[in-house]
This record gives structure tokens, sequence and C-alpha cells, in this order.
């Protein structure tokens, strides 16, 4: 589901989602509880696309709500 999930930030480019909204959008379900499925394909994704993945360009998190797609520049 990592690919999916970039794919989905690729085509809201500036949008914050959710936790929750990934799992609907990209998962295809409303699931409340555990969230951390989403921070670990986030994880995986920064490792593959990133030059550091600690400072990353392309996903970035928002404290608090969830994650971003922004194009560098």
């Amino acid at each position: 589901r990592a690919f999916e999930l970039l794919a989905f930030l690729l085509r809201h480019p500036g949008q914050v989602f959710t936790r929750d909204q990934l799992l609907e959008k990209v998962w295809g379900y409303d699931y409340a509880g555990e969230t951390r499925t989403v921070d670990v394909h986030v994880h995986w994704l920064r490792s593959q696309i990133e030059d550091d993945p600690a400072q990353p360009t392309f996903i970035h998190t928002v404290r608090g709500v969830g994650y971003v797609f922004r194009r560098p520049g």
C-alpha cells in the first residue's frame, strides 16, 4: 500500500490529511483505532524517496494532524 499512499499524496499536493483520512482514502476503510499503519508506510516511503529521511523534502508531518506532500521549490 505504500505506493498507493504515495500516489494519493501526489494527486493532492499541499493538502493535509489526517491518518484516519489516509486510512479511509488509501486503505478503503474507516479505522478509528490504531493509525500506526500510516506512520510505518510514510517512514518506508521516506526511506525510498528522500535524500535525508530525517529532514524530508516531499512528505511532511503536520504535527498533531497528519501528513502533507509538498512539491520542492
